[in-house]
């Protein structure tokens, strides 16, 4: 059935970087889905479309989450630091910023057609090719099919999952496969030829 196909998922969560205005971009999310399978599928392979719905960028606002032709402004509240400083007795402290969330900036301008988020949920076919010999449970990464991160952030990857259906003779033994078969008492004792299907 050729050699076992696995992949490691990795870091599911995405990173997250400043830009120059110090407001926070993330990555974009990783999806996951499971793939039903015949045996005969599994031993082969073959390519298969699949149905997403995922966030892509904005067509309008190209992930900015802003009107075309206008730019985020500093938060006036932390002056573009994210954070606020208080004091509390002898002792000054910071915390996030209440405003802006920790970005620096705000989005005087929104987006009309993302409503400001930088994202629209589109749904999208997507061919995958199935390679041989992938077992129950075989995890396959496909970079960049995940959902659109934030403006100028990668997107994230896509993780497809395999669940071969139970074979109605045929059982899976690593990369072997194993079936029984009934003789009766005078085969069993003289020895015979006999017929036995296979997968193909």
């Amino acid at each position: 059935l050729g050699n076992f196909f696995g992949f490691s998922i990795g870091d599911l969560f995405g990173g997250r970087e400043r830009g120059r205005s110090g407001a926070r971009r993330s990555r974009g999310r990783d999806l996951a889905l499971e793939v039903e399978i015949g045996l005969e599928e599994a031993a082969a392979g073959f390519e298969k479309e699949i149905k997403l719905n995922r966030a892509e960028s904005c067509p309008v606002c190209r992930g900015s989450k802003r009107k075309p032709g206008t730019h985020a402004t500093s938060c006036p509240t932390c002056g573009g630091r994210g954070q606020v400083r208080f004091q509390q007795g002898f002792f000054s402290m910071a915390r996030t910023c209440p405003r802006c969330q920790g970005r620096g900036e705000i989005n005087a301008s929104p987006c009309e057609s993302c409503r400001g988020t930088g994202h629209v949920r589109e749904k999208r076919s997507l061919k995958i090719r199935i390679p041989a010999g992938v077992d129950d449970g075989s995890r396959l990464r496909l970079v960049g099919e995940g959902e659109a991160g934030d403006e100028g952030m990668p997107a994230g990857d896509l993780f497809v999952v395999t669940r071969v259906r139970k074979h109605p003779f045929f059982e899976r033994a690593g990369n072997d496969l194993a079936c029984e078969i009934s003789v009766s008492f005078t085969q069993a004792a003289l020895g015979a030829r006999i017929e036995i299907p296979t997968l193909e």
